[in-house]
């Protein structure tokens, strides 16, 4: 008896099997096959030359004065605020008998903020030095300096005032008790170090600002300079 192997439809399945196999072989070599050939035509292969038609690498240019620009609009830049304390006698004092009959004192409690910081209107262009590849800048700063003092009126009073008799007292002293006092707290400030708090916050922010315009190393320099009130003469 004859038996056949072959299941039926099994010549077909085994024909298309075959088929696919041959297809996917012809695909291969004519991929490599065309790659090879365009390797082969590229006339920059091999050479010194340069393909003009070639991805060029990402650029960035940083234009200094922009950069100036950006700094300059800050204007007055605020860094650091104090507050402060004091307590301010003033009056027109003789002895115990003019006192009785025409002095004027009175004791002033005042209280008031100092804000120290930058005028970057004063930077000039050559303030700002930015590498030739845009990766690194150096920027002055004008020197840190007091750029408002204030007395809180909330909390700026006078705690307690005697005149004579024969007087209603001086109508200016308080003003003029308020205008010491004001100078007093700037005093404070110097002394406490408020100018070198503002350069130190003002070159940590000036590093972080710059580097927002993809400037990875910054260095700041900051000069010193002489603490003195706002609208005040230099020494």
């Amino acid at each position: 008896m004859y038996y056949d192997d072959d299941p039926p439809g099994g010549g077909c399945g085994r024909v298309a099997l075959i088929v696919s196999v041959a297809l996917v072989a012809l695909g291969g070599l004519f991929y490599f096959g065309m790659n090879r050939a365009a390797s082969n035509l590229n006339p920059f292969n091999g050479t010194t030359l340069t393909n003009p038609l070639a991805p060029r690498p990402t650029t960035i240019a940083i234009d200094r004065p922009a950069v100036l620009r950006e700094i300059r609009a800050l204007n007055r830049w605020e860094t650091t605020t104090a507050n402060y304390d004091k307590v301010i006698t003033a009056g027109q004092e003789g002895g115990a008998l003019y006192n009785f009959f025409r002095g004027d004192k009175l004791i002033l409690i005042a209280n008031g903020d100092v804000v120290a910081g930058f005028d970057l209107s004063k930077m000039q262009p050559d303030d700002i030095a930015i590498s030739a590849d845009g990766i690194t800048a150096t920027v002055t700063l004008p020197p840190a300096e007091i750029l408002l003092s204030r007395l809180d009126n909330e909390k700026t009073y006078v705690y307690d005032r005697e005149t004579g008799i024969f007087t209603a007292g001086n109508a200016g002293l308080e003003a003029e008790a308020r205008r010491v006092a004001e100078q007093q707290i700037v005093q404070r400030a110097c002394e406490t170090d408020l100018l070198k708090r503002a350069a130190d916050e003002g070159k940590r922010n000036m590093e972080n600002l710059v580097r927002a315009f993809g400037i990875k190393n910054v260095v700041v320099d900051v000069p010193s300079g002489p603490c003195i009130t706002p609208g005040a003469s230099s020494p």
